[in-house]
């Protein structure tokens, strides 16, 4: 399989930085949300909310951990 041109693979790196960019800002509502839900009176929601929130906090790591793995951007 060949390579891809450098053109190509400077396209794929700032597709993927749009594609982390954009998945980060879909789970911003959730954990508005999920903040939200962590100040209720009731403790199961409450609960619930912390669950919600540790898995979107593991989720937004590793979208960072994906962007770092990205060759840096050139001027």
């Amino acid at each position: 399989m060949p390579s891809p041109t450098p053109d190509s693979a400077a396209a794929m790196t700032e597709a993927l930085r749009r594609h982390i960019h954009d998945i980060r800002g879909h789970l911003s509502p959730a954990m508005l949300r999920a903040d939200s839900l962590a100040l209720s009176k009731d403790e199961r929601i409450r609960a619930a909310a912390h669950d919600i929130i540790a898995a979107l906090e593991a989720t937004t790591k590793e979208l960072s951990a994906m962007r770092r793995l990205l060759p840096a951007r050139q001027p």
